[in-house]
């Protein structure tokens, strides 16, 4: 990839976004429910690994000089369509893209129990990290 510092970088920052995210899961939806100031900052996080997924998956699909995709979700199926994801996960990681654009633009009839159910499937998002990290690794 072009930038793989910037990339190592993005995926350090991913790794703590998503702990951060586990820890929020592990305190349970009442929790969650109950505090205003937890909800906002788990939204914001959720965005920015949502968002860092997105980035570096445009980056690889430009390395590759892919075709650029028309919106966010398409980045994921383009992946899929040069066989760097599995198209199961691709198909999971646009359904993220989505929610990303929900928490950016719909953000007033975001539904908390759905924000919240996300925080079930952030293996999707380290699936992700674990197959950038494999293509870095072949690149050293």
């Amino acid at each position: 990839m072009v930038d793989g510092e910037g990339v190592t970088d993005r995926l350090l920052r991913l790794g703590q976004l998503l702990d951060a995210l586990e820890q929020v899961h592990a305190q349970g939806l009442d929790a969650y429910l109950a505090d205003e100031q937890l909800r906002m900052a788990t939204e914001r996080r959720l965005q920015l690994a949502e968002q860092i997924c997105i980035d570096i998956g445009a980056q690889i699909l430009s390395d590759l000089n892919a075709k650029p995709p028309s919106d966010y979700a398409g980045v994921f199926a383009s992946l899929a369509d040069a066989a760097v994801l599995d198209r199961a996960l691709a198909d999971r990681l646009a359904d993220a893209a989505r929610q990303r654009n929900l928490l950016v633009h719909l953000y007033l009839d975001l539904d908390d129990r759905m924000v919240f159910a996300t925080l079930g499937h952030l293996d999707d998002l380290r699936a992700f990290a674990a197959v950038v990290q494999g293509l870095l690794d072949e690149r050293r």
